[in-house]
């Protein structure tokens, strides 16, 4: 009886002891995570016009993963692109987020503290508009006259690029900065002579306002930008079966959109953000679903991003380099994909965007 007593007495100085510590580690469960998307619709709407995490909002994959642990999902929204969510990143403000290449390297090279686990949208094109009456038809025409671009964001360096491989250097054009919105306002007023876009480019040619003159991806294939999803490292360590579970939820997501009988359907999710159907149509004339919108992170994937920190350097963009094969998580997706039987989805692709082998 004594030598039970003194056992039942210890156990209870012992889980009293142990208590502390268990009561912090649950409380380190979160009962919300933060997603942040590098974009925003038109007039502010909380809605993203091309990319895989958009429909795992509105579709509420993620949601549907994390519900039976009692975790809701806050989506965020910035006006100021990729630059805002670094700031977010910074400031702790933010699990996970939707951001483009450029934005995330600089980040990164700053010091950020951020893993790379899902490709979002790959294979994006630029494209420069002028309005409708102008008499420019191509990037000489516009030589010394003023041309929006969106500083930071990952339209930034393919426009670098594309001047780069046509010829000519930043200088040779009075470039602004200017956020999609204002920049739309003025190519609509002319205050512009041409600005750079993403898919609502389509959407002022389609209203008569401007005329594309310049599309980076029927270029050249590595005049494109891409888009990912980053977590912040400090919860990847602490919550890696939430990681997990957000991956499987942007593979659900991303595996919906891949079949041929959801295209249009997706076409009108992304409508929500302000961009009509009918000019994401044209974003997507010639484009796989399947290819655009893989998840995985592959040797393209990585090659993308390594030229993205070689040329982003060689600019002046960033100071420190970037170490793309320690940056990047690819386990969280290729396991998601495991477990949905989907391997045989998504080919793996080799630096110079062939099928290949990993």
């Amino acid at each position: 009886m004594k030598k039970k007593l003194l056992a039942v007495t210890l156990l209870g100085l012992l889980s009293a002891s142990l208590l502390p510590g268990a009561a912090a580690l649950a409380a380190e469960a979160p009962t919300v995570i933060r997603f942040g998307m590098a974009t925003v619709g038109k007039g502010g709407v909380p809605y993203a016009p091309d990319n895989t995490s958009e429909l795992a909002h509105q579709r509420q994959t993620i949601e549907e993963e994390l519900k039976a642990d009692g975790i809701k999902v806050e989506w965020h929204y910035f006006k100021g692109a990729g630059p805002a969510v670094n700031e977010a990143l910074a400031n702790k403000q933010l699990d996970f987020s939707m951001q483009g290449d450029l934005p995330a390297v600089v980040g990164k090279a700053g010091g950020l503290n951020t893993k790379l686990i899902a490709a979002d949208r790959l294979l994006n094109s630029t494209y420069l508009v002028v309005p409708a009456d102008s008499p420019a038809r191509s990037l000489a025409d516009l030589q010394g006259k003023k041309v929006s671009l969106f500083k930071g964001t990952n339209l930034h360096l393919v426009i670098l690029r594309a001047l780069k491989r046509e010829g000519f250097r930043d200088r040779d054009f009075r470039l602004v900065n200017m956020d999609t919105a204002t920049a739309s306002a003025a190519l609509a007023s002319k205050d512009i002579d041409g600005g750079w876009f993403g898919p609502e480019a389509f959407q002022f040619q389609d209203k008569g306002i401007g005329r594309i003159i310049y599309d980076s991806r029927a270029v050249d294939a590595s005049l494109t930008r891409q888009a990912h999803v980053l977590v912040d490292g400090d919860f990847e360590q602490k919550h890696p079966e939430i990681v997990q579970k957000v991956a499987n939820g942007l593979v659900k997501a991303a595996a919906w959109a891949a079949a041929d009988a959801n295209r249009e359907e997706a076409l009108k999710l992304w409508a929500n953000s302000g961009t009509p159907v009918e000019a994401l149509r044209q974003v997507q004339a010639g484009q796989s679903f399947l290819r655009n919108y893989s998840p995985r992170i592959d040797a393209f994937f990585i090659e993308r991003y390594r030229t993205t920190v070689k040329e982003s350097k060689e600019l002046g963009l960033i100071r420190n380099d970037v170490d793309v094969a320690q940056w990047v998580e690819p386990k969280y997706v290729e396991r998601a994909i495991e477990q949905a039987g989907l391997q045989a989805l998504w080919p793996v692709y080799d630096a110079d965007n062939r099928v290949g082998s990993r």
